[in-house]
């Protein structure tokens, strides 16, 4: 990845609502330039989507869920795409899950990142999951509400950003 196209990157992390011109004025180059790069970084898979990071209590969500899974028997071939098409048909009906990944680590082998209404709500989505997803273990889960303040850090990725010049100022 070239520096521009890094610069870029992180430079729409920090705030991808300004325009093009105001981003070359940040990275000091020319708008045709930002225009080239962001479609490159588009066209090449670096940018899925642009989004926004609402807050979440404001539109109902009083929790994230961090729920632990792993598969009950060690599977192959024909069985373990049976259990990742169970899985995927089930967050497929489940948009609150808002992220879903396979690792390892704690006798669990995923994790599921989810938002809440309240913990009924998160308590009919373990059931749920438990129903649906037969070969899948619910191993724990770490709840967290979205208010009050001892939120450390809201989700943001302009930190990132951020990192980025640092390691940038301690390299030169």
């Amino acid at each position: 990845m070239k520096d521009v196209q890094k610069r870029l990157l992180f430079e729409m992390l920090s705030n991808s609502r300004r325009s093009d011109r105001e981003l070359a004025k940040a990275l000091k180059t020319s708008q045709p330039t930002v225009t080239r790069v962001r479609r490159w970084l588009e066209t090449n898979g670096f940018i899925t989507e642009y989004t926004l990071i609402p807050d979440f209590t404001k539109i109902g969500f009083e929790i994230v869920a961090f729920t632990f899974v792993k598969m009950l028997m060690a599977v192959s071939g024909n069985m373990r795409d049976q259990i990742f098409r169970m899985v995927n048909s089930f967050l497929e009906g489940h948009p609150n899950v808002v992220m879903s990944l396979h690792g390892e680590g704690m006798g669990c082998d995923g994790i599921l990142v989810s938002f809440h209404k309240n913990f009924s709500d998160f308590a009919n989505f373990v059931r749920d999951l438990r129903a649906e997803t037969i070969g899948i273990e619910v191993v724990g889960s770490f709840l967290a509400s979205l208010e009050g303040t001892e939120l450390a850090r809201p989700l943001t990725f302009k930190h990132l950003k951020e990192s980025v010049d640092e390691s940038a100022a301690n390299s030169s």
